[in-house]
Order: C-alpha cells, then structure tokens, then sequence
C-alpha cells in the first residue's frame, strides 16, 4: 500500500497534475456557484478535452471538478438562499439566516472548514481501504468480472432514482444501445440500419454530453420554476483582510465541534460507499440526525454552526467516498463517477476490481487528488468567494445558449463528425424526456459502459469453460458474488412491493409537486426544518 501511495504522490504532485487539479478546482467552483449546472454535466463537457491529456491527469481535472463544485454550491446557499447544488439546500437552511444576521462570511468560512476536514478525513479512510481490495481483486477473473458487472447493474439501476422499475428499464436501455454496431464475436453488424457510422457503436463522448449536460439545459429552460437570483444581492463580503477575519472566525468555530464534524464525516463516508444516495439525502439525514442529539435542536433553521457543519462536512466526505464502489466494483457511487468510469473506458482501460492491479499508481492519485482539493478549498474559497458571488448573476438567456454551443462544440471536437452533434441532440432529447418522467440518467450511461464488457467477460468466461454453465459456480469468489446478486435482487423485489404499498396508503395525501416533478423549495425547506 505504501508503494502504490508514494507512486499516486509521484503522479499527482507533477507540475501538469497540480495545474489541472487547481484548474478544475475553479471551474468547479464557477459550476457549483451556478443554479442549474452540475458537476456531473461539467465533466461530461470536458471529457473529449480531458482525453488529450495523460490518463492520470484527465482522472485528477474530473474529480477535482466535483470536489469543486460541492463546496460552492454553500456559497449562493448561504448568501442568496439559492442553493447552487441539490445537497447544498441544507447548508441554506443555517446559512441564510446567519447572512441576514449579518454573518454571511462567518457561515461561509464554517464551511469552507467543515468541506476541507470533511473531504481529508474521508480521503485518508479509502487509501485505507484501497490496498485490501487491491489484495482481492486478484482473486476476480472472467466469470467473477461477468456477476461483479451484474451486481454493479443491477447496485447503480435500483438505487439511483426515486425508483427501481425506472432505473431498472433506463438501464436495459442502455444495454441495448450497447449492442449497436459490429459484434465482437462474428463481426457482423446490429443495429446500425446501414450506416457506416454506427458500426462501432454509438460514440460515448457525444452521448455523455447529450445526456448530462444538454439535458440539463433543456430542464434549466423548461422549467416553471426557473432559478431566480435574489436581486438585493450578498452581504459585503469586504476586502481580502476581512475575508480571512471571517474565514478564521468560522474555522475557529469549526475546529471546537470536532464531535459535530466527526459525526458528520462518518455519515457521510458510509453513505457514500452506496452508490445511487447522493449528496442530497445524505445531507439531509446527516443534518437530521445532527438536530436529534442536539441540546439545543431549537437553534436549527435559526443560524446553527453546527447545521451548517452537519451537511457540509457530509458534502465532502460523500463526494470521496464515492471513489470506493467507482474505483473497486467499476459502480459509479454518483452521476459524475460515471463520467470517471468512462474516462477508464475511453482510455482503453477495464474499469472493475482488477484496475487496483493493472493501474495502481493512477488509481491513488486520485484519491490523493480528492485530498489536495479538499486541503485546497480553504485558501482558494477566501480568494474566489466574492467574484463568484458575481457570477452566481449570470441570466439564463446567456448562460443557456454559451453552454449549448460549448455542448455542441465538444461532440464535434471527439472525432470531427457532424454526426456526433446530431448524437449528442439525440442524447439530450431522450435525457430530458426520461428526466421529465422520472427515469435517471445514470443507468442509461452505466449500462451502454457495461454491456461491451460484460458481453466481453461472458465471451472470455465461456471460452475457457468450455461453453460449460457449471464453470460459473466453479469457485468460491464466484459463488459468494451470486449470493450478493441474489439478496440484491431479492430486497428490490420485497422494496419495490414495499414502495408500491406505500404509494397506496399516501394516494390521498395532499402534497403537490410543480410541473417537472419536483417539490417546491419552499416546501423542501419548511419539510428539512421540521425534521
């Protein structure tokens, strides 16, 4: 283990790699601070650029985008009450309320802290864990490679998303757009109507694009409930020098609730492993269960420091955490993890247990990068804190149709072809769609990743059995791996039964969501406070 982290430290402290993680710090900052993106459209928009760059580095601009963003999206939380992302509307829950106080830059300094202790903490406990899974994955070869792909399908389909007959469905979509193009075992063309550029399948980058990043702005422009910015501004943040008086009062506050910030960090590594919770639950259950061992749960909603710590330091830790399932089952543990995933993918590398094998060294870079960004939030939070609040500003009319031309631009850019912008409109119309009706993304994405290589280990794995179904239960790694799928597959049948019962006895509850699907943010609110 001690090898594998000084070669990730060797990697990640390259003068390339240290320029490209700050980099991808600011622009994730510019998307955290912006109502309506997302880190995990971001990182799409960029990944035919990041492919230029060395594997490592493309992995390192891509997390430290969403390390970025986490942390931003406090800064509109708590000085407009505009949560800049969905797991930063509880952090507006204390946050606004010290602003009106007069205290925007003491929140904001509380969390920059919370995000950086949050984000370390949680770091140094998945190198921890890397090295024993590394250990294990020796023991995975083809048939185990096949069920590990089943199970991460079927994780990543059931839990991202409201629910599992949805996730499950926009993932077999996306094994079946997987099949298009030429079959790896006889060559022969599926799918493809004749068209020379669909014989290689349908191109990732585009898709990526349409799904994550057109999408969204298709939802930013369509919606009823379009982001406002509150026109009388921020606080006065000051100048530089008040800047830093603020951020050390709040860090100051920090660091004596080290049991709050603990508490926080934990609950947010465990959440985080599971892939499909989100940044958003898991902050709300960690500021819930903050408020519940309270002694003074009255302060909640009001102006608590220790609010503000319960989701920001679970923010950060969720965002790392992730790395686990991403890095050791190739299931993604959030919608940017995905497009990590598919970087793995497009630089011909096999996501899954054996890349802690063949790819050690890049594979701790990137947890060291997660670490560095998380060090890094704190000083660059303080310099960048006011011109963000500016751009928080920027009208819809301008950011939607800058963002649709970079959008379009980068399908183009991957491989010179018109017919990858018409991909990526595809892409973005069937996103929204699903999106309007409640079907994730994520699995859409995860299953078109899988299916070329579960078909590939399906092939493998019958050719070295002997086309002999009995070689799939041949091994006790195998055999507790179709166990695993076996009680996954069982708790979502007795859950979806449990949630469909459920619906029934609430059907004549009056609660009411706006036109996409949504509840109002008021509503989210005054629910998060009660709790």
């Amino acid at each position: 283990m001690v090898e594998n982290i000084l070669g990730g430290l060797a990697l990640v402290l390259q003068p390339m790699s240290i320029m490209w993680l700050i980099f991808g710090l600011i622009i994730g900052f510019v998307v955290g601070v912006l109502p309506g993106l997302s880190s995990s459209s971001t990182a799409a928009l960029l990944l035919p650029f990041a492919l230029g760059l060395p594997f490592e580095v493309s992995l390192i601009l891509i997390v430290s985008i969403y390390a970025g963003a986490q942390f931003a999206g406090a800064i509109p939380a708590i000085l407009l009450n505009v949560p800049g992302e969905s797991g930063s509307a509880v952090t507006a829950l204390d946050g606004y309320p010290l602003m009106k106080k007069g205290k925007g830059g003491y929140a904001i300094g509380i969390a920059r802290m919370a995000s950086t202790l949050g984000g370390v903490v949680s770091g140094i406990l998945v190198l921890a864990v890397l090295s024993p899974l590394g250990t294990l994955a020796l023991q995975f070869g083809a048939r185990e490679m096949f069920v590990v792909i089943l199970l991460g399908f079927g994780a990543a389909a059931s839990m991202v998303g409201p629910s599992v007959r949805k996730g499950v469905l926009a993932g077999c979509l996306g094994l079946l757009i997987a099949t298009i193009g030429a079959s790896p075992l006889t060559g022969q063309s599926r799918f493809t109507f004749d068209t020379v550029e669909l014989y290689d399948g349908i191109a990732l980058i585009p898709a990526l694009i349409g799904a994550f990043a057109v999408s969204e702005m298709l939802m930013l422009i369509s919606s009823r409930r379009r982001s406002k910015i509150l026109d009388e501004g921020a606080d006065d943040l000051g100048g530089p020098r008040k800047q830093i008086k603020d951020a050390l009062e709040g860090a100051k506050a920090t660091f004596v609730r080290p049991a709050a910030v603990g508490q926080a960090t934990l609950i947010g590594i465990l959440l985080g492993v599971i892939p499909g919770i989100g940044t958003a639950v898991a902050n709300f259950l960690s500021y819930g269960i903050a408020k519940r061992r309270s002694k003074n749960p009255e302060l909640y909603g009001k102006g608590s420091e220790e609010g503000i710590i319960a989701s920001e330091a679970c923010d950060n830790a969720v965002a790392t955490a992730t790395l686990v399932p991403t890095l050791t089952l190739g299931i993604p543990g959030s919608a940017t993890m995905a497009i990590v995933l598919a970087a793995f993918f497009l630089n011909g590398v096999q996501p899954g247990p054996r890349v802690l094998v063949t790819h050690p060294f890049e594979v701790y870079s990137v947890v060291l990068a997660m670490i560095i960004a998380s060090v890094l939030i704190l000083p660059l939070g303080i310099a960048l804190t006011a011109p963000l609040v500016t751009i928080a500003k920027v009208p819809l009319p301008y950011l939607v149709p800058v963002v649709l031309v970079v959008c379009f631009a980068g399908a183009f850019a991957a491989r010179m072809s018109l017919f990858d912008v018409g991909i990526a409109v595809v892409f973005g119309l069937l996103a929204y769609l699903m999106r309007l009706h409640g079907y994730p993304v994520v699995p859409l994405i995860l299953g078109m990743i899988l299916g070329p290589l579960a078909e590939e280990n399906l092939m493998r794995a019958l050719a070295l059995g002997n086309n002999s179904f009995f070689y799939f239960f041949d091994s006790p790694v195998v055999n507790t791996l179709w166990v695993l799928l076996a009680v996954l597959i069982a708790y979502l049948a007795l859950g979806g039964r449990k949630k469909k019962g459920s619906k029934k006895s609430a059907g004549d509850t009056g609660d009411t969501d706006d036109a996409d699907g949504t509840a109002s943010d008021k509503a989210t609110t005054e629910k998060a406070q009660n709790r």
